[in-house]
């Protein structure tokens, strides 16, 4: 019997996917397999009931965190194990508490790239994930620096490292999408952020063309960032306030710098130093073939 994954529908998940097309999994996306719920309390309420799980026991389900949605995993395919790709700190409170005590009632594994929750939860570790497709072994040179994504109370470190890149001539693209109800943006703040958000298809056309990524982790976020990955896929060069990059495989000084924290050496030199290829064996780590040789390590 072949394995199956139930993937979120976010166009990246949908990239992501593309990596195991030759492997021994079905692939399915929520919004092919969910059924229609009329009443969602009640659904809630079923969802812990006593049940029996599916026949399949290598189910995936990819970033998802519904509990209605993994309950019908659960009865119709089989018992899944869950990937976050976002933080449990990301959940509302509602939704965090109803996750948690579904997977914990229907002992459920869940897998997270944040380390954070690993302690927290007892959620088992693997590192973040990207698509392999993105692997490659030459340096581009464009001396141009990239970031992108929702503000979550980021913009003033992202201005200040645009501002820092700015007094040694290198261009910089910043593309800060506000944060859904703050009306108490000032007007400067205004003229550098967007309400518009980036395909990802754009987003991977501003990567393609710079050779310094810019990552700011949110909160006490240790897991590390897609951002991270594709720097570390691409060989650029990574501009990160995530001091906790250090542990990773693959962590490589000449490559990263980390915003904030280095004392000993300028942005300036770090960019004037040459950026070192990962090996590749190193760069599978991260990639969902390997994830899923982790989770299911018979199948």
């Amino acid at each position: 019997m072949k394995g199956v994954i139930i993937s979120n529908d976010f166009y990246v998940s949908k990239y992501l996917m593309k990596d195991v097309v030759d492997c021994n999994y079905d692939v399915v996306f929520e919004s092919d397999f969910r059924c229609r719920v009329i009443n969602k309390s009640f659904a809630r309420f079923k969802a812990f009931l006593p049940s029996k799980p599916g026949p399949n026991e290598c189910v995936l389900a990819f970033a998802i965190e519904n509990i209605i949605v993994l309950d019908q995993i659960y009865r119709k395919i089989g018992k899944p194990k869950v990937w976050l790709w976002n933080p449990i700190s990301s959940m509302t409170r509602k939704n965090k508490k109803l996750f948690l005590s579904y997977v914990q009632r229907k002992e459920i594994e869940v897998w997270t790239f944040d380390k954070n929750d690993v302690e927290l939860y007892g959620f088992a570790y693997h590192d973040q994930i990207h698509s392999s497709s993105l692997i490659k072994s030459d340096v581009s040179l464009y001396n141009r620096a990239f970031f992108s994504g929702v503000d979550k109370g980021r913009l003033e470190v992202v201005k200040n490292i645009s501002k820092a890149l700015n007094l040694i001539s290198i261009d910089n693209v910043i593309h800060v999408v506000r944060d859904k109800n703050n009306n108490d943006y000032s007007v400067s703040d205004l003229g550098v952020t967007t309400d518009t958000y980036l395909s990802f298809d754009e987003y991977l056309e501003q990567v393609e063309c710079s050779d310094i990524l810019i990552d700011v982790a949110q909160n006490n976020q240790r897991g590390v960032t897609l951002r991270v990955i594709e720097a570390l896929f691409q060989n650029k060069k990574l501009i990160t306030t995530n001091p906790h990059v250090v542990s990773m495989d693959g962590y490589c000084p000449e490559n990263i710098y980390i915003y904030g924290e280095e004392n000993h050496r300028t942005i300036k030199e770090f960019i004037e130093t040459p950026t070192q290829v990962i090996k590749d064996s190193i760069k599978l780590q991260y990639t969902l073939k390997h994830l899923l040789e982790k989770m299911f390590v018979v199948f």
